[in-house]
């Protein structure tokens, strides 16, 4: 069975999952396929009916959110280059209205049944465990579109060798019983087609994904194909057309060929604070040991953040359940994880000593060798070659999982956080590794220019972690008899070393959860003190733990009486983090989504918390302001209207009025207008052709209020010559506007010319700058003749 994703789940009754398709009742399928079909859902019952530690899938299960997303499509060489990139980001207003449940997986409110749906989720997101609980829904009886769930497990699948059928792959190769009269199983599967769901789960442990798409299987028959032909046949609806597929993975560049081309996106969200609390309580049966370890897990911000992941938050429990001082809580990743693991340890040694001796006399760096040896072929197998003491402990403890293959049983790490907790072990205490290896995976890299993958990151963190941890022997996982203080040295000077300003926003977070992982105040001060003024995590996605690191790191910026501004813009950031970091003093300006913002606003006057909110509005800034997306264009009207009206819109159903110190009602926004955010430089050269000359008018309209407009870059948005005369209707409102780029917009003369009329009312625009290939030389140079201000690109 696959690996369990190690949620502890909330034991909600299963929905109906609605289906949309004409249900064919089994009632109609001959004798054998309904036996059949009641001897697959007894076994999915029965082998998805728990999970990690013996927990309950039905008791215990925490229902977890669907957030749909959607791709930016693109075009040029660069297009398959990086799906995060690609992904549309959603402010968190916006998420919560993408928010979808099971019973909407294959069929949303906006248009037809889906028949290709990627289910996406970091390391820990509780991806398998999503699928499991899908499985049980199918077993027990809703998803009644489908007669048929095949689910297989991508780790466990030989994907190079040509020896397997269609018919193979469903009866032979999926978590199924073994099917006696598999050919006329397999003709009345060929029958119903769109009452078939394939699930490919953990499928980013495909290897090699060049050509994913090419030479597709086509044959129903018994034709050898490999499994990637099989899922490319399958895709391409060249075998098996009409049935409905769902693929589990973290999103990866090399994926993208494939997920650009899917019906669907969907992500799979972490805890929110009420999951977590839930989550607590359904791990400790006891009520008050569920008191006691919510207490603890809400008392620390750090754990607390963590716990928004799952998997972190099932390691937290079994923490919390097993160590014998409770009020000593971790404070950084490795020691939650090399405490979990020390733990893991001991347990399955006590539990059978003739298996698992005493832990020195294991032979744990070889499995930590083994992990190494996998983290770098991009494997979670171990080889089957070793020791059947070492493999049995491993497997005990719940360091290894075992999957039953068609061939026999292949052992596997248990998850990734585990597997490169033991491989960063290896660098830091085997002798065959340099100090030059170790600071290659330690802290970040200014002149790695590719996307780091989620592994990487966390394997960095393990090895800066173990390398400065100051741990006791009976917690570390380390050999105390190994000396590692040369490659301690060696990392501590390339950390020295490190120039945050020419890192980019990923990198630079990366860079401030290494620095966290020291817990060294030498370290985060140096951190602050070579940081930029100007803070950008623009485009990076930002969960719970990435904002309780850079807020507590920023704290030691008042030492250094330092200040920044920063650029939480596209971060998709929770209104709890945004108040978080927004209401640091070290934090002078800060730029995020305007609708996100105004929510902190609500949020603050709804808690009166006036000091802040006063100075939520202070801070925030506009500037430069570039619109990469639709609701950025969207949002301005807000700022437009509470400008005008000194208040938050009746859609936020607030007006925001406090007292002041002799009692008197004053209006927040009586002294704030939209000339105090200096939205000097205005871009909106990315909306593109796509999205250019529907949300330009919008743009139009708001103009007039950005009075502080210097620059305005409306590059490549195909507005034409409608779009040029409104622009030029609008012009002498700006009276600060002094550089008007109207490049690649696709107007003729007309256009030209009227924005050169309109340009005798501007007075303090310095230049026009045009792209002339559409307009007639002659009518250019008039132009130009006319007003020396207009320049040709």
């Amino acid at each position: 069975m696959p690996r369990t994703a190690y949620l502890n789940p909330s034991g909600m009754t299963t929905p109906a999952l609605a289906a949309k398709k004409t249900d064919r009742p089994i009632g109609n399928s001959p004798e054998c396929v309904k036996d059949y079909i009641h001897h697959i859902k007894s076994y999915m019952r029965d082998v998805c009916c728990s999970m990690r530690g013996g927990m309950g899938m039905e008791s215990h299960y925490v229902d977890a959110h669907l957030v749909q997303r959607k791709l930016l499509i693109k075009s040029g060489k660069n297009a398959n280059k990086c799906l995060e990139k690609e992904l549309v980001v959603l402010s968190d207003s916006e998420r919560k209205k993408a928010k979808l449940d099971r019973s909407q997986l294959f069929h949303n409110s906006d248009s037809k049944p889906k028949q290709s749906v990627a289910l996406l989720g970091k390391a820990g997101a509780g991806k398998t465990t999503f699928i499991q609980r899908l499985c049980l829904d199918w077993a027990s009886g809703s998803l009644r579109q489908f007669q048929f769930v095949f689910l297989l497990n991508c780790k466990i699948l030989d994907l190079t060798k040509s020896t397997y059928s269609l018919k193979g792959l469903l009866f032979d190769l999926s978590m199924s019983p073994r099917c006696e009269d598999s050919d006329s199983m397999f003709k009345h599967i060929l029958s119903c087609p769109d009452e078939v769901l394939i699930i490919f789960d953990s499928f980013d442990h495909i290897k090699d994904f060049e050509g994913l798409l090419q030479s597709p299987a086509k044959s129903h028959t018994n034709t050898k194909y490999t499994i990637k032909q099989l899922f490319s046949g399958l895709f391409q609806k060249e075998i098996l057309s009409g049935c409905t597929l769902l693929i589990a993975t973290r999103p990866k560049d090399v994926l993208n060929q494939v997920l650009r081309k899917m019906d669907s996106l969907l992500e799979l969200c972490g805890f929110s604070p009420e999951d977590i609390e839930l989550y607590t309580s359904k791990y400790f049966g006891d009520a008050s040991l569920q008191e006691n370890a919510l207490k603890q897990i809400k008392t620390d911000r750090y754990i607390f953040s963590l716990c928004s992941n799952p998997l972190l938050c099932w390691t937290t429990c079994f923490l919390l359940e097993h160590q014998e001082s409770c009020n000593d809580l971790p404070s950084t990743l490795t020691d939650l994880y090399q405490r979990a693991t020390s733990k893991h340890l001991q347990l399955a040694s006590l539990e059978n000593s003739s298996l698992c001796k005493n832990r020195k006399q294991l032979d744990i760096p070889q499995l930590c060798k083994m992990a190494w040896e996998g983290f770098k072929n991009h494997d979670t197998h171990v080889n089957p070659g070793s020791s059947t003491e070492l493999l049995g402990c491993a497997l005990k403890s719940g360091i290894l999982a075992s999957y039953k293959t068609s061939e026999g049983q292949e052992n596997h790490f248990a998850d990734l956080f585990t597997q490169n907790l033991l491989s960063a072990v290896h660098l830091v205490q085997s002798k065959q590794v340099n100090e030059k290896m170790v600071v290659a995976n330690s802290v970040v890299h200014q002149k790695k220019r590719k996307v780091q993958g989620e592994s990487q990151d966390v394997l960095q963190r393990f090895v800066t972690g173990l390398v400065f941890q100051k741990a006791s022997d009976g917690v570390s996982i380390l050999d105390s008899s190994v000396n590692i203080k040369a490659k301690r040295k060696a990392v501590e000077t390339h950390l020295e070393s490190m120039k945050p300003n020419d890192l980019v926003p990923a990198r630079l977070l990366e860079l401030f959860h290494c620095v966290y992982e020291t817990s060294s105040a030498k370290f985060a001060k140096l951190l602050l003190k070579n940081l930029p003024d100007n803070l950008s995590f623009y485009g990076t996605q930002l969960c719970p733990s990435d904002v309780y690191v850079i807020c507590h790191l920023l704290r030691y910026a008042s030492t250094l009486k330092r200040t920044f501004s920063i650029n939480l813009q596209d971060a998709c950031i929770p209104i709890s983090g945004l108040k978080e970091l927004v209401g640091l003093k070290c934090i002078k300006a800060f730029w995020a989504h305007t609708a996100d913002t105004i929510g902190l606003w609500e949020d603050l006057h709804q808690s009166n918390d006036e000091l802040n909110l006063k100075s939520a509005i202070e801070k925030f800034t506009l500037h430069p302001f570039k619109a990469t997306e639709g609701y950025h264009i969207e949002s301005l009207p807000v700022l437009v209207q509470i400008h005008r009206e000194k208040k938050l819109p009746m859609r936020y159903s607030i007006t925001f009025v406090f007292h002041d110190y002799k009692n008197k009602p004053s209006g927040i926004f009586r002294d704030w207008n939209l000339s105090k955010v200096p939205v000097s430089v205005f871009s909106v050269s990315l909306l593109g052709v796509q999205n250019g000359p529907e949300l330009f008018p919008k743009l139009v309209e708001v103009l007039p209020s950005l009075q502080s407009l210097q620059h305005l870059d409306l590059e490549k948005n195909q507005i034409g010559d409608s779009g040029a005369e409104k622009l030029a209707g609008v012009l002498h409102f700006l009276e600060c506007l002094k550089l008007l780029n109207v490049a690649f917009n696709k107007f003729t003369d007309l256009g030209a010319t009227k924005l050169g009329a309109a340009l005798k009312n501007c007075t303090g625009m310095k230049s026009l700058e045009l792209w002339n290939d559409c307009i007639p030389y002659g009518v250019f140079e008039h132009l130009r003749l006319q007003d020396p201000r207009i320049r040709s690109l």
